[in-house]
């Protein structure tokens, strides 16, 4: 459960896990780097494309994150083999921007972006492709055989069908309005379903090159040079989406008003590099205006938690889709959350990162507050690991590299997470991970500051913190080396189905490796879960995590522009597909629920000054109005 916690003497639960051990080895390919013209990033330049997010809740959670530490672990795995792919040959990376530093914040814009997907010519697919496609194509209409489009925006996507021409030439002329609140890139992605997972991955395009796969737990290549090239291996992706990546273009929009662009930019990333795409895109720029619950559709409960609901909703004048976290004040007040609740959702405003949900909207009522977050379909971490067992090597170290990325930025900032588990991470269309539910989280924490809250998720606690000592931002990377160990092992390194036990365990004994697991992962593991957070891994920064051989495959500069395809792709219909969520909440009638008045006093009252977030205001409007200090030290 992740909530501030009674000391561990008088904490009782039982559980009962279950995990299968089956080696599995995802691939990875890369991503597209931005289509490059006369001024370099297409379209003037700008950061990488953003990845979708959305904000989990479940029984018992007193800020709507993930299930409790206590919900089964019980899956069968799968299994698939694949390497790693270096980024393209020849391409400038220093357009990349600097996601840590000041300048990495959103500008402030208010409008609607208009994304027209208009056709596409000279596709090329992988060989070996063609007959998968015709195996395909009996049990699906004319357009599911043509080429599909992922349209990003800010974490937010759109899932267009081609309307028409071929396989190489398709057409779909559709258009996706997007809510702006601040300027963030466009991708444009292409795929084409398949009737299976699994196909011979193709030699990769001129300027890729190939690394080393390593054997399953991260131990030496036996002396293959990095960047050496290597023979693709087949790969199933576990129980995902059938689908050949075609390229992608990243587009940075001029958000002049009412300008129309018309553009053909040339595909990267995929078989070939010939294939070009129309997009149109315009900016149409208004004043912000008061929202209220009366602008959205309400479609789907996805999580309910101690404070409230989160529902899947639909924006009326755009028809985007959301996440829409639905909060009593009475209750927040009642629980003394106020100061954790106003720093989640200043936190989220101020936040500008590829693998952390961004903030779209808030505002309240004097009985409710009112966040509304991307939505991320593809489903929490927690239940993809929970159907497969475990992860691989590869896969588990892809997921491990943007959350690592994730943090750093965070600390960056000066705020510790303090609950990193699989039930707060969401997997989006594409398959990057999203860190979402920021109910725990520590403001103003500098390197040598430190706190002393009992809070978080069993499993996850470190020592110093059963300890009652005092703890810094290492307590993130003992919570990373955790996650990380169960990811590749189906179970966190000192779980026990009592909790005292587990608390003994973390405390006391010896970390144990399965026999398969590599020296390279062994080290980093060893490093994170050091007991002494003086001498932990990360104590003098995330640089020397990121350093670590485990990641050296890595190029953090394409892995934060999301240039690396994803080594699983979640299976997803569409924007509105809620099929990765618990059926327990879907099922329930999405309706705003009613609450009497609470008579909050207007002293009361006053603490939620500044909530309401539009983008308008600026990504800290809430700070203006209540300093992150003093909101930080009312609760730790």
């Amino acid at each position: 459960m992740s909530q501030q916690l009674p000391p561990p003497q008088q904490l009782q639960q039982q559980q009962q896990q279950q995990h299968y051990h089956q080696q599995q080895q995802p691939h990875y390919q890369q991503q597209p780097q931005a289509a490059v013209g006369a001024q370099g990033v297409f379209r003037g330049g700008g950061p990488p494309a953003q990845a979708s997010g959305h904000p989990g809740m479940r029984p018992g959670d007193a800020h709507g994150a993930g299930s409790a530490g206590s919900s089964m672990r019980s899956a069968s795995a799968a299994s698939s083999q694949g390497d790693l792919a270096t980024p393209v040959a020849g391409l400038a990376t220093n357009g990349l921007p600097s996601i840590n530093q000041s300048s990495g914040l959103p500008v402030k814009r208010t409008g609607i972006l208009v994304i027209r997907v208009m056709e596409a010519r000279n596709l090329v697919y992988p060989p070996g492709s063609q007959q998968l496609m015709a195996r395909y194509a009996p049990y699906k209409n004319e357009a599911h055989q043509r080429p599909y489009a992922v349209v990003e925006f800010d974490k937010n996507e759109a899932v267009v069908t081609s309307l028409g021409g071929d396989m190489q030439n398709p057409i779909w002329k559709y258009r996706v309005n997007f809510d702006v609140s601040r300027t963030s890139p466009v991708m444009v992605s292409l795929y084409q379903r398949t009737a299976e997972l699994q196909y011979q991955r193709p030699p990769q395009p001129r300027g890729f090159q190939r690394f080393g796969s390593g054997n399953a737990g991260g131990a030496s290549t036996n002396g293959q040079a990095r960047g050496q090239p290597t023979q693709p291996l087949n790969g199933q992706q576990g129980a995902g989406t059938g689908a050949i990546f075609l390229g992608a273009v990243q587009v940075m929009p001029d958000f002049a008003d009412g300008r129309l662009y018309d553009e053909w930019i040339p595909l990267l990333g995929g078989a070939g590099n010939s294939g070009h795409i129309r997009v149109q895109y315009c900016f149409n720029e208004k004043d912000a205006t008061p929202l209220s619950i009366e602008q959205f559709d309400l479609l789907k409960v996805i999580g309910k938690g101690s404070f409230g609901k989160v529902m899947q909703v639909r924006k009326r004048d755009t028809n985007r889709i959301y996440a829409m976290k639905i909060l009593s004040k009475s209750k927040i007040v009642m629980r003394s959350e106020v100061a954790h609740t106003l720093a989640e959702r200043n936190v989220l405003a101020k936040i500008n990162h590829p693998f952390i949900v961004p903030l779209k909207f808030s505002f309240q009522t004097p009985e409710k507050l009112y966040l509304v977050l991307a939505f991320i379909n593809g489903g929490e971490l927690f239940h993809h690991l929970q159907r497969e067992g475990r992860f691989d090597q590869h896969r588990s170290r892809f997921y491990a590299a943007e959350l690592l990325s994730a943090l750093d930025c965070l600390h960056s900032y000066n705020v510790i997470y303090r609950d990193l588990k699989p039930e707060n991470i969401l997997i989006d269309y594409s398959g990057h991970i999203a860190l979402c539910d920021f109910g725990l989280c520590k403001l103003n924490m500098g390197d040598n500051e430190t706190t002393n809250t009992f809070c978080g998720t069993p499993e996850y606690l470190a020592p110093e913190l059963l300890q009652g000592r005092g703890y810094t931002k290492t307590v993130d990377w003992w919570t990373f080396g955790v996650l990380l160990y169960e990811m590749m092992t189906g179970l966190p390194p000192f779980y026990d189905e009592n909790v005292n036990e587990m608390y003994r365990r973390i405390l006391e004994d010896e970390l144990v490796f399965p026999d398969d697991m590599g020296n390279r992962a062994k080290s980093l593991l060893r490093g994170l879960l050091q007991r002494d957070p003086r001498r932990r891994l990360g104590n003098n920064g995330a640089a020397e995590i990121k350093n670590q051989p485990f990641f050296a495959e890595i190029n953090w500069d394409y892995l934060i522009g999301k240039q690396y395809e994803p080594p699983f792709k979640p299976s997803v219909v569409s924007a509105v597909d809620t099929s990765n969520f618990d059926e327990e909440f879907t099922a329930e009638p999405p309706q705003d629920s009613y609450i009497p008045d609470s008579n909050l006093s207007e002293t009361v009252q006053e603490q939620f000054v500044g909530f309401t977030y539009d983008g308008s205001g600026g990504a800290m409007s809430l700070a203006q109005s209540m300093t992150m200090g003093n909101m930080d030290n009312t609760h730790g």
